[in-house]
């Protein structure tokens, strides 16, 4: 099928160039009538093509723009007159539609005599300036017939005046810069701090505090604090403090470039120390020393700091429970602070028979089967309904039936006596004694295409050899091209248009001039290569011009994205 695109704007132009600057029409127009009907025409003019002097006053120029006309405003002088429109109001007159000359108007219907055209400006139909008839000046030279523009009108007659108007196309210089690109890198240190605060009396808690870090007097980190709390044992905590720290090249291995100061803070929690006396530890730190923290490629140590503690020394904690020995009252069990250091008889929280200490799932609801660690059993479920068997009322039920609670089957219809029930059945509407798959839709195969009627004929197909992908509603489906003749992607036998209508495909098909359909089908799938929908025409001849009736042939509503390929037998014109 041929499509021809024709541009009426153009020869509308094309038509007012061959005209004369005006002209008188007195066909069927009584002659002896005192009134005169005058119209105006535009002639278009691109300042930019006509001069390079776009210095002088371009700024009362419109810019060049493809918007439509609409309508002109005028000013119509007679001697020293104004006699349509002002200076200050011009006169609006509409254009004829789709047509670059003017409507007849009773302010135009004139008596015989000598006119000037002193303004005349088209805009459209938003009110935007698009073209200017210039009037005198610099402007004068891009046109024929430059403003005031004289008029002699006769009586009885219509006639027709052209008026020369112009644009500016205005467009930006573009100017650039030039930017390079150096690399500075720098690396960083990771460098952590934890403290122990330790009471007059001996006892040892994690410290609450705080961290500034400077370089040469330059403060990097200002009163950072680390977190602390509570756990859910009732036990105190304190975390570490791990700061980024510059490696400076300048700097030596062993030349302390880092400087610290920790703070002890006060801690006003339950078992916590409380308000203390100011404490503070200060120290600098090398390149070497930061490096000495470094436990292999992923992890680092942290700086132990003691506020309070005899000679630094780390008390002894034999069961690693937080509780140093002289406290634990059980020094070789772990237990919580809160119990001195000593086991707390273990609990079975959700009473599954499985202690919390080693209960992996402790909120299982009760009666349920747990394993050793806790957990429940997993059961089978036999007939895949979503129901483990041990609650299932109704084992057997068919597959993607929909149930209840219980396993057993929630009434439903099923509309199109397919077998497969309306609240599952993707496809309603399937004829009845169609073979369907599990959700409803009809199993088809390959379509095929039928066969030649003369030797010209050959199978074609879109794409390379499969399916093409439609993703949105923009019409993207390739031009189509024989992969056993001599079209080529780049000079198809037709182009392709494919977009939905309420899950409804639409294809339009546009052959170019040498080739003709003869016959094709068109597949569409949810899926590809599944679920496949025919859309046919058989034994069709193009030639006439007329849409060939393409019979549909499925039911299933489709929606983006989904495939598409087409096959066809194509003939020399």
């Amino acid at each position: 099928m041929k499509k021809f695109n024709f541009y009426l704007s153009f020869l509308a132009v094309f038509a007012l160039l061959f005209t004369s600057c005006s002209k008188d029409e007195d066909s069927g127009v009584n002659p002896d009538s005192e009134k005169a009907t005058l119209s105006f025409g535009a002639i278009v003019q691109d300042l930019a093509n006509k001069s390079s002097n776009k210095q002088s006053e371009i700024g009362d120029m419109p810019e060049c723009t493809d918007d439509t006309a609409a309508y002109v405003e005028i000013v119509l002088m007679q001697g020293e007159d104004e006699v349509v429109g002002t200076t200050t109001e011009p006169f609006r007159v509409d254009l004829v539609a789709g047509q670059l000359f003017t409507e007849e108007v009773p302010e135009l219907e004139l008596t015989p005599g000598t006119y000037s055209l002193d303004h005349f400006a088209v805009y459209n139909e938003e009110g935007t300036l698009i073209w200017l008839a210039p009037k005198g000046g610099v402007l004068a030279q891009f046109v024929d017939n430059p403003l005031p523009l004289n008029i002699n009108l006769g009586a009885g007659v219509k006639k027709y005046v052209d008026v020369s108007v112009i644009c500016y196309d205005d467009r930006d210089v573009n100017q650039y810069g030039y930017m390079f690109f150096e690399l500075d890198m720098n690396e960083a240190f990771e460098y952590c701090f934890f403290a122990n605060y330790c009471t007059p009396e001996g006892r040892h808690f994690p410290a609450r505090y705080s961290v500034d870090i400077s370089i040469d007097g330059n403060t990097i980190y200002s009163g950072v604090e680390n977190t602390t709390g509570t756990n859910e044992d009732g036990d105190l905590f304190a975390e570490p403090l791990c700061f980024a720290l510059p490696n400076i090249e300048t700097y030596g291995d062993e030349e302390e470039y880092i400087d610290y100061t920790i703070t002890l803070l006060d801690w006003d929690a339950e078992g916590a120390y409380g308000d203390v006396e100011q404490m503070v530890i200060t120290g600098s730190l090398s390149r070497a020393e930061i490096m000495a923290n470094f436990d292999g490629e992923e992890a680092v140590e942290y700086e132990h700091l003691r506020f309070g503690c005899d000679d630094g020394q780390v008390p002894e904690d034999s069961d690693n429970d937080g509780v140093i020995d002289s406290e634990d009252d059980c020094p070789n069990e772990a237990g919580p602070a809160s119990n001195n250091g000593c086991p707390v008889e273990d609990q079975d929280s959700d009473n599954d028979g499985v202690v919390d200490s080693i209960d992996e799932c402790p909120d299982t609801e009760v009666g349920v089967e747990v394993d050793e660690v806790g957990c429940p059993v997993e059961e089978g479920d036999e007939d895949n309904d979503g129901v483990v068997d041990s609650i299932d009322e109704c084992p057997g039920t068919e597959s993607g039936v929909e149930v209840d609670e219980v396993g057993c089957p929630i009434e439903d219809d099923d509309e199109d006596n397919d077998g497969v029930v309306d609240s599952v059945d993707q496809c309603p509407n399937t004829p009845e004694g169609t073979e369907v798959d599990g959700v409803g839709c009809p199993i088809t195969e390959e379509c095929d295409i039928p066969g030649p009627d003369s030797g010209c004929s050959q199978g074609f197909i879109a794409g390379d050899e499969g399916w093409v992908l439609i993703e949105d509603p923009d019409p993207n489906f390739a031009g189509f091209y024989g992969l056993l003749a001599s079209g080529t992607s780049e000079n198809p036998f037709a182009s392709i248009t494919v977009s939905l209508t309420d899950g409804d495909p639409e294809f339009q098909i546009n052959t170019t001039e040498e080739y003709v359909l003869q016959d094709y089908v068109i597949e569409v799938s949810q899926l590809g290569d599944d679920n496949i929908a025919c859309i046919s025409a058989e034994d069709i001849s193009v030639p006439g011009g007329e849409d060939p009736d393409a019979e549909v042939t499925f039911t299933a509503d489709l929606s983006y994205p989904f495939y598409a390929r087409v096959k066809a037998n194509v003939c020399p014109e």
